[in-house]
Protein backbone atom coordinates (compact mmCIF):
# COMPACT_ATOMS: atom_id res chain seq x y z
CA UNK A 1 0.00 0.00 0.00
CA UNK A 2 2.87 2.39 0.82
CA UNK A 3 4.26 2.09 -2.70
CA UNK A 4 0.93 3.04 -4.28
CA UNK A 5 0.61 6.09 -2.04
CA UNK A 6 4.21 7.08 -2.63
CA UNK A 7 3.77 6.92 -6.42
CA UNK A 8 0.55 8.94 -6.30
CA UNK A 9 2.15 11.51 -3.99
CA UNK A 10 5.20 11.76 -6.27
CA UNK A 11 2.97 12.40 -9.29
CA UNK A 12 0.98 15.04 -7.42
CA UNK A 13 4.12 16.79 -6.18
CA UNK A 14 5.50 16.90 -9.73
CA UNK A 15 2.27 18.48 -10.96
CA UNK A 16 2.27 20.97 -8.07
CA UNK A 17 5.87 21.95 -8.84
CA UNK A 18 4.99 22.49 -12.50
CA UNK A 19 1.92 24.51 -11.52
CA UNK A 20 3.99 26.73 -9.22
CA UNK A 21 6.61 27.22 -11.93
CA UNK A 22 3.86 28.13 -14.40
CA UNK A 23 2.34 30.67 -12.01
CA UNK A 24 5.79 32.17 -11.42
CA UNK A 25 6.39 32.40 -15.18
CA UNK A 26 9.15 29.79 -15.24
CA UNK A 27 7.07 27.32 -17.28
CA UNK A 28 4.23 27.65 -19.75
CA UNK A 29 1.90 24.74 -19.12
CA UNK A 30 -1.85 25.31 -19.52
CA UNK A 31 -3.21 25.77 -15.99
CA UNK A 32 -6.48 24.06 -16.91
CA UNK A 33 -4.57 20.91 -17.90
CA UNK A 34 -2.55 21.01 -14.68
CA UNK A 35 -5.75 21.42 -12.66
CA UNK A 36 -7.28 18.38 -14.35
CA UNK A 37 -4.18 16.29 -13.70
CA UNK A 38 -4.02 17.51 -10.10
CA UNK A 39 -7.67 16.59 -9.54
CA UNK A 40 -7.06 13.08 -10.88
CA UNK A 41 -4.15 12.61 -8.48
CA UNK A 42 -6.17 13.91 -5.56
CA UNK A 43 -8.99 11.51 -6.44
CA UNK A 44 -6.53 8.63 -6.58
CA UNK A 45 -5.08 9.56 -3.18
CA UNK A 46 -8.58 9.90 -1.76
CA UNK A 47 -9.46 6.40 -2.90
CA UNK A 48 -6.23 5.01 -1.49
CA UNK A 49 -6.84 6.72 1.84
CA UNK A 50 -10.33 5.17 2.07
CA UNK A 51 -8.77 1.75 1.80
CA UNK A 52 -6.54 2.65 4.75
CA UNK A 53 -9.38 3.87 6.94
CA UNK A 54 -10.07 0.48 8.51
CA UNK A 55 -6.42 -0.45 8.96
CA UNK A 56 -5.34 -0.44 12.61
CA UNK A 57 -1.60 -0.98 12.07
CA UNK A 58 -0.87 1.68 9.47
CA UNK A 59 2.63 1.98 8.05
CA UNK A 60 4.38 5.01 9.60
CA UNK A 61 6.02 5.71 6.24
CA UNK A 62 2.59 6.57 4.86
CA UNK A 63 2.04 9.27 7.49
CA UNK A 64 5.54 10.64 6.88
CA UNK A 65 4.98 10.70 3.12
CA UNK A 66 1.62 12.42 3.47
CA UNK A 67 3.18 15.09 5.70
CA UNK A 68 5.67 15.88 2.93
CA UNK A 69 2.83 16.04 0.45
CA UNK A 70 0.96 18.39 2.77
CA UNK A 71 3.91 20.81 2.70
CA UNK A 72 3.85 20.82 -1.09
CA UNK A 73 0.10 21.42 -1.09
CA UNK A 74 0.49 24.34 1.33
CA UNK A 75 3.13 25.94 -0.90
CA UNK A 76 0.87 25.50 -3.91
CA UNK A 77 -2.00 27.06 -1.99
CA UNK A 78 0.19 30.02 -1.01
CA UNK A 79 1.35 30.67 -4.58
CA UNK A 80 -2.18 30.25 -5.95
CA UNK A 81 -3.41 32.73 -3.34
CA UNK A 82 -0.82 35.28 -4.46
CA UNK A 83 -1.84 34.72 -8.06
CA UNK A 84 -5.54 35.26 -7.26
CA UNK A 85 -4.75 38.38 -5.22
CA UNK A 86 -2.65 39.82 -8.03
CA UNK A 87 -5.41 39.05 -10.54
CA UNK A 88 -7.95 40.89 -8.38
CA UNK A 89 -5.67 43.90 -8.06
CA UNK A 90 -5.06 44.01 -11.80
CA UNK A 91 -8.80 43.69 -12.42
CA UNK A 92 -9.44 46.61 -10.07
CA UNK A 93 -6.90 48.78 -11.86
CA UNK A 94 -8.42 47.90 -15.24
CA UNK A 95 -11.95 48.61 -14.00
CA UNK A 96 -10.88 51.97 -12.53
CA UNK A 97 -9.10 52.89 -15.76
CA UNK A 98 -12.14 52.02 -17.88
CA UNK A 99 -14.41 53.93 -15.53
CA UNK A 100 -12.19 57.00 -15.63
CA UNK A 101 -11.92 56.86 -19.41
CA UNK A 102 -15.70 56.56 -19.87
CA UNK A 103 -16.54 59.44 -17.58
CA UNK A 104 -16.00 63.15 -18.05
CA UNK A 105 -16.71 63.71 -14.35
CA UNK A 106 -20.19 65.12 -14.87
CA UNK A 107 -22.09 62.33 -13.16
CA UNK A 108 -19.81 61.23 -10.37
CA UNK A 109 -21.28 59.98 -7.11
CA UNK A 110 -20.23 63.20 -5.37
CA UNK A 111 -22.30 65.30 -7.79
CA UNK A 112 -25.28 62.96 -7.48
CA UNK A 113 -25.23 63.22 -3.68
CA UNK A 114 -25.24 67.03 -3.78
CA UNK A 115 -28.27 66.91 -6.03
Amino acid sequence: MYQAIEKAADRLEAILALEIDTLRGKASEPLSELTTRKNHCLLELSRLSRSLAGTADRDQRIDDRLRLLQKALKESQRVLGLHVQASREIGGVIAATISAADSDGTYTTAVLRRG
